[in-house]
């Protein structure tokens, strides 16, 4: 533990039962969201300091893996992002004392942060797939966990909410009545970490996120009025045609104005007809035809972090480029000139909100990358996702 810095703290047990209480009996109650608990998993950790570590899937998994492990009162590593709005910040410093962590970016005070959790005995969170995927399935875990729990060489366990992608689909505005079910389990203990290699722990880890909410929870259905709005925002190519940007998504139905091809998603997410029998499917076979031989770039406007920590939507504007090797941009910032030009390899990914924007990291600061046509940010992150994924031999799926 750092010997200065202030200290991290925990939420006061009646107010964070009260806040998770009260979160849990709105989503069953005027949601039709469901939880199951199994934390037999999670039998052995009397006390911290400890990491839990969890899939992120879904805008719930915080709520999830809040509930799962109340008694410990964890402290989150949460992205940057949530600490710009003003109640939000007010209540993850406050109450939460969370530790902001900005994504794909290197961040010595995140670590700190972590560290100073350890020593005070705390039981920590960590999402390590550093962003929430738009499709039911998990991204390749972030490099640097591993060198991270090697350092912490404290117990891992890991906490899943299997449907929690499928209740709260990132590209759907609302819930969707279902069960999410909560698994528990310990991946690693201090002394395995102590004998085992960076490498070693990676790759356990990785098995440990890997995810799937469709296969998981094959079967079950999550209703909805219209099953498919807003799935235009992350399916964006006709299995049929070929056609770009032709999709629309409403009345339960995906249809290509191209060629006419249309489906049906149904209640349980599966395609009655076509070539794709899930959105995983669909979204993975995207990644697998988009070509990166060729270059995007776009006017942009773009959102920026102001002096009080708030974020401002129309903060400035600019020109970006992308290819296979390096994303580029040139442009204004509350009236800043800014140029930014890096590797993909070192970008590493591009967190994103579906038919919105897309997060980049200039110089520390936090910005929302605004295409013209929003529904195109799906390609603009796919393309760097695909492009990354290459460059460092791993895989997406």
């Amino acid at each position: 533990m750092a010997k200065t810095g202030k200290r991290i703290g925990r939420p006061n047990r009646i107010i964070y039962n009260l806040g998770f209480g009260a979160l849990r009996l709105w989503l069953r109650v005027r949601n039709g969201i469901k939880f199951r608990f199994d934390r037999s998993g999670l039998s052995d950790l009397k006390t911290g300091p400890a990491l839990i570590i969890a899939p992120h899937i879904s805008g719930l998994d915080h709520i999830t893996v809040g509930i799962a492990c109340k008694k410990y009162l964890p402290t989150f590593v949460l992205s940057e992002h949530l600490f710009s709005k003003p109640l939000i910040r007010f209540i993850l410093k406050n109450f939460a004392h969370a530790v902001p962590k900005r994504m794909f970016d290197a961040d010595v005070g995140t670590v700190m942060g972590i560290m100073r959790a350890k020593g005070e005995g705390n039981v920590i969170v960590l999402f390590p797939e550093g962003r929430m995927n738009a499709a039911p399935h998990s991204y390749p875990v972030n490099p640097g966990t591993a060198g991270l729990i090697k350092r912490l060489g404290i117990p891992v366990y890991c906490v899943t909410g299997n449907g929690a992608a499928l209740a709260d689909p990132k590209w759907y505005k609302g819930f969707r009545r279902g069960v999410i079910d909560v698994k528990t389990s310990k991946v690693l203990s201090a002394e395995e970490i102590s004998n085992l290699s960076v490498e070693d722990i990676s790759e356990i880890v990785d098995k440990a996120i890997y995810h799937d909410d469709e296969k998981a929870m094959a079967g079950l259905r999550y209703p909805a009025k219209d099953t498919v709005k807003g799935l235009d925002s992350i399916i964006y190519k006709c299995p049929e045609c070929g056609a770009e940007f032709s999709l629309t998504a409403e009345n339960c139905r995906v249809s290509c104005s191209a060629c006419g091809f249309s489906t049906e998603l149904t209640d349980s997410y599966r395609f009655t007809s076509g070539k794709m029998k899930s959105i995983n499917d669909w979204f993975y076979w995207q990644i697998d035809m988009l070509d990166l031989g060729g270059v995007m770039e776009e006017d942009i406007k773009i959102g920026a972090v102001d002096k009080k920590g708030n974020m401002d939507m129309n903060a400035g504007e600019g020109h970006i480029r992308l290819d296979k090797n390096r994303l580029s941009l040139k442009g204004k910032v509350f009236g800043e000139d800014i140029e930014y030009d890096v590797g993909l390899d070192i970008l590493g990914g591009a967190p994103y909100t579906p038919n919105k924007e897309f997060d980049i990291y200039y110089r520390k600061r936090l910005l929302y990358i605004q295409p013209k046509d929003p529904k195109t940010v799906v390609k603009w992150v796919t393309f760097i996702d695909k492009a990354v994924s290459e460059i460092r031999g791993i895989k997406l799926i």
